[in-house]
C-alpha cells in the first residue's frame, strides 16, 4: 500500500515542522512538501502531486483562501485547513469550506506543539479520511461556488413550535447544509435544530452563513431558547444540544460521546423523547454512525426520517448506515431535501 503524501503549507517554519513530525509516526504517511506560503505551495503542487495539503489559512504573498480559489479551477485537490482559533480566523475558515476545503484542524495560537500533539489522533484520521475521497467526487462536490447573495427573512416573530426538523451532518456539513438552506422556503409549523460537528470557535462563524443563505434566521444556540417556528439553533461546538420538559435548548458539558462534542444521537433523543414523532430527521454526509442511535429511537415512535444519497455525499458514512438498517422514509440529493423538508411542514407525514 502506497504511502499518503502530504504538504504542508505554513508561514511559520516551526508549526511546518511540528506538523511533520506528528504526521510522520504513522507508518502510513509521507510529508513530500513543506512550503512557507500558497504562492510556493501553488509553485510545488505539480511536481509534488501530494494526495492531501494541510493549508494554512493566513500567510503573506498567497493566502489559503486565494491558494484554493487558483487551484481548484484548474484540478481537484484535497485540502484541510489549518485554521486559527479567532474569530476573523473562524470565519475565514467557513469561506474556505465554501470555496472547496474538505474540512480543518484549529490551530491555537498558544502552546501549538502541546496541543497539536493531544490532537495528533484526530489529525491523522483527518488526514487519512480526506485521502480516501475519490478525486472525482472532490471535484464534483467541491469546487468553488458562485457568491450568494443573503435572502432576506422578513418580519422576525416568535411562535413556539411543536414540531421539530432535526439535521445532523459532519465532514462536508457545511457545504451541504448551505446547499440545504439554499433550497428551503420559510417553515410554517416547524422549528430546526442543527448539530454539525465543530470544535468551539468555528459554529458562530457557520450560523451567521447559514443565516445568511436561510428563508430564517440561523443563530448558534446559546441556552434557554424555545424552539421557534421558522427559526434554526445550531448545536455551539463543545457543548452537547438537549431540549426540555418546557421545549427549551439546554447546553450539556457532559463528556464526548464516541469523540463527539455535539453529538447528534444525544441530540435526537432528547428530540424524541420531548416532541415524539414530530420530529423529522434528516442525516447528511459525514463519517461514521452518529445519528444512527437517534433514528433508531424516533423511528420507534413513529417519526420521520430522511438521508442524503451517496452522490452529492462527500463521505457516505452517517447517511449509509441509517439507510442500509431500512430506517430512511427518503434517500435524496442535498438538492431535493430543502423541498421534501417543506412538504413535511406544510402537510405531515403523509408526503414522506
Amino acid at each position: 500500500m502506497k504511502p499518503i503524501r502530504v504538504m504542508v503549507v505554513d508561514d511559520s517554519a516551526f508549526m511546518r515542522r511540528v506538523v511533520k513530525d506528528l504526521l510522520e509516526t504513522d507508518p502510513e504517511i509521507t510529508v513530500v512538501a513543506l512550503a512557507r506560503d500558497g504562492q510556493e505551495a501553488l509553485e510545488m503542487v505539480p511536481q509534488v502531486r501530494p494526495d492531501v495539503v494541510l493549508l494554512d489559512v493566513e500567510m503573506p504573498r498567497l493566502s489559503g483562501l486565494e491558494f484554493l480559489e487558483r487551484v481548484l479551477p484548474k484540478q481537484p485537490l484535497r485540502v484541510i485547513m489549518l485554521s486559527a482559533l479567532t474569530q476573523e480566523g473562524s470565519d475565514i475558515t467557513i469561506q474556505a469550506l465554501e470555496r472547496g476545503a474538505l474540512d480543518f484542524i484549529p490551530k491555537p495560537s498558544g502552546a501549538i506543539s502541546l496541543d497539536i500533539d493531544r490532537k495528533k489522533e484526530e489529525i491523522i484520521q483527518k488526514v487519512k479520511s480526506a485521502s480516501s475521497i475519490p478525486l472525482e467526487r472532490v471535484k464534483a462536490l467541491c469546487f468553488p461556488g458562485r457568491t450568494i447573495r443573503k435572502r432576506p427573512h422578513g418580519r422576525e416573530t416568535k411562535e413556539e413550535s411543536y414540531r421539530v426538523v432535526f439535521v445532523a451532518s459532519s465532514t462536508g456539513g457545511p457545504k451541504a447544509l448551505q446547499a440545504l438552506m439554499q433550497g428551503l422556503t420559510s417553515l410554517e409549523d416547524s422549528g430546526m435544530i442543527l448539530v454539525q460537528h465543530m470544535p468551539p470557535g468555528f459554529t458562530k462563524s457557520l450560523a451567521d452563513r447559514l443565516s445568511d443563505l436561510a428563508p430564517f434566521p440561523v443563530r448558534e444556540a446559546q441556552g434557554g431558547e424555545v424552539i421557534c417556528k421558522n427559526h434554526a439553533f445550531l448545536a455551539p461546538g463543545g457543548k452537547h444540544l438537549l431540549v426540555d420538559g418546557n421545549r427549551r435548548i439546554v447546553l450539556d458539558d457532559g463528556p464526548p460521546l464516541k469523540g463527539l462534542k455535539p453529538c447528534a444521537d444525544i441530540s435526537l433523543s432528547s428530540l424524541v423523547d420531548v416532541f415524539g414523532n414530530r420530529v423529522l430527521a434528516v442525516i447528511l454526509t459525514g463519517m461514521g454512525k452518529d445519528g444512527l442511535e437517534g433514528c433508531r429511537k424516533l423511528k420507534r415512535a413513529g417519526g420521520k426520517i430522511i438521508a442524503q444519497d451517496e452522490k452529492t455525499s462527500l463521505i457516505f458514512g452517517m447517511p449509509r448506515v441509517v439507510i442500509e438498517e431500512g430506517l430512511a422514509d427518503l434517500v435524496l440529493p442535498i438538492e431535493e431535501i430543502g423541498e421534501a423538508i417543506v412538504a413535511w411542514d406544510r402537510h405531515g407525514d403523509d408526503t414522506l
